[in-house]
């Protein structure tokens, strides 16, 4: 029989599934043996169906049960000594890979493995050996595969409402080569030009620009957004934003504030570079409208897939506007593809099959699910001594700290406990504007059970100097503070 306990820490879903996995490894739910429907188990426990679909779907990611169309959920027959074996492996190769001293790894553009769809990812590579001998052989066009930016075309229009031909669709390889092209789309010969970037904000694209000669004019940020209204009386050629998730603070700019962007860049015939980089997750808001879908002529959009989809493949997208498609051209014409034929055709199998949308489905949740458990745990150990921000979307949030500490001795602490956290410090383009000391913690690496061990583990490696200010706030030694 199943316990729930509305009172504990643990997410419902995690507890479900936490038993539902021993009941099988220990016998107990033997194989063949079928699972009741997330109908009958919501009534009996008094959960939602959400809550059942969640654990089933983590059950069914790991192999533990199968799904049989029209009949329901079967325990998969299975070696249970080698399916520890194995687990045990991968969760010990997981740590290895990056770092042999961490145990708990909150580093941003990392995955789970077991969550990403190997083996449906390997029948399609095997596919194209098969089936594509002869594009195999072939120079493609830059801008990448036809049929893989049809798809893209399709989803985000669909999904965030943008305007746009297969034929204005890019494939790159990361966000950076993006941002590259779009420089050299923009940027008149010879003369010194500026593009406003988010303060803080993403350190990469940061340098992306400043190696193609722009100067930077920073952008600060309110409840909103980036603000828009200091553009007006500036020179600029463009606005670099992450409108869906900022990074790093996670705020999701204003319906208001968009508006006010595209009659920004409408009134002075200028660009905005929209990343929309963590659009996919949105866990208590209800998704925002791109802003290309607002202003198709003046927006680049820029996506991604290795959020969600093996960071290793890198694979990133660009809508550029109509206007500019001549002078791509003329620009790209000779390229080598960006992206290889490889990567690419198995990516427009997968999204034409539709295991695209119900993989980013299954994400979904479970990202959802680490992100309440991790800002319930952080609530319960840490209380009023730390400030989260951006936990209602993204897979990553911000953690700032109420005590006196410097950023480094943080990362340092945590470290030396085998946690790894990471700084916001690089992402500001004037360091003298982070008045906070703060911290970036991303779960996509991380198992739900693993999140409440980790953030144990950090609270004890920060505790003796949390506890320490604590004390002497309370006999007012740093008042002034």
């Amino acid at each position: 029989m199943m316990i729930i306990d509305e009172n504990s820490k643990e997410p419902l879903y995690a507890q479900l599934y936490r038993q539902l996995k021993t009941d099988i490894l220990s016998g107990i739910l033997q194989s063949g043996t079928k699972l009741q429907s997330s109908r009958c188990v919501s009534a009996e426990l008094h959960i939602s169906r959400n809550t059942v679909e969640l654990a089933y779907d983590q059950l069914f990611a790991e192999g533990l049960i199968i799904s049989i169309p029209r009949r329901g959920y079967y325990v998969e027959k299975l070696d249970i000594k080698e399916y520890q074996e194995c687990e045990n492996s991968n969760h010990n190769q997981e740590i290895s890979i990056l770092n042999d001293e961490l145990k708990y790894d909150f580093r941003c553009g990392k995955l789970l493995f077991s969550e990403l769809p190997c083996g449906q990812w390997h029948k399609l590579l095997s596919r194209c050996f098969r089936n594509y001998k002869d594009e195999m052989t072939l120079q493609k066009s830059a801008f990448g595969e036809i049929g893989l930016r049809t798809q893209i075309q399709k989803y985000i229009h669909k999904y965030r409402n943008v305007n746009c031909s297969a034929e204005q669709i890019v494939v790159s390889v990361g966000t950076q080569l993006c941002l590259d092209i779009i420089c050299r789309l923009i940027k008149p010969m010879n003369q010194e030009t500026c593009i406003a970037v988010e303060e803080p904000g993403y350190d990469q694209s940061r340098i992306t620009f400043e190696n193609n000669g722009f100067q930077l004019h920073p952008m600060e940020l309110d409840k909103h957004g980036a603000m828009v209204q200091p553009l007006m009386a500036k020179d600029l050629l463009a606005a670099y934003i992450t409108p869906s998730h900022q990074f790093p603070t996670g705020t999701v700019m204003s319906m208001s504030r968009r508006t006010e962007f595209v009659k920004w860049a409408m009134q002075k015939e200028t660009y905005i570079i929209e990343d929309d980089y963590n659009c996919h997750f949105q866990h208590d808001l209800r998704p925002i409208p791109s802003l290309q879908s607002l202003c198709a002529d003046r927006v680049f959009y820029i996506g991604s897939f290795s959020d969600i989809l093996f960071p290793c493949i890198n694979v990133s997208y660009m809508v550029v506007p109509e206007k500019l498609l001549t002078k791509l051209h003329r620009l790209m014409d000779h390229y080598a593809p960006f992206a290889p034929f490889l990567t690419q055709k198995p990516l427009e199998l997968f999204m034409g099959e539709g295991h695209w949308e119900s993989h980013l489905r299954k994400m979904r949740k479970r990202c959802r699910a680490k992100n309440e458990a991790l800002v319930s745990i952080l609530k319960h150990r840490f209380g009023d001594s730390i400030t989260i921000r951006g936990d209602h979307t993204g897979s990553h949030l911000l953690v700032q700290v109420n005590w006196p500490i410097e950023e480094s001795e943080l990362i340092s602490r945590a470290y030396h406990a085998g946690i790894g956290v990471y700084p916001t410090s690089t992402h500001w383009n004037q360091s003298a504007n982070n008045k906070n000391v703060s911290v970036l913690l991303s779960y996509g690496g991380l198992s739900l059970e693993d999140i409440p061990i980790a953030i144990e583990h950090l609270y004890h490696a920060w505790q003796d100097s949390m506890l320490g200010a604590i004390q002497e706030f309370d006999t007012g030694s740093f008042a002034s503070c």
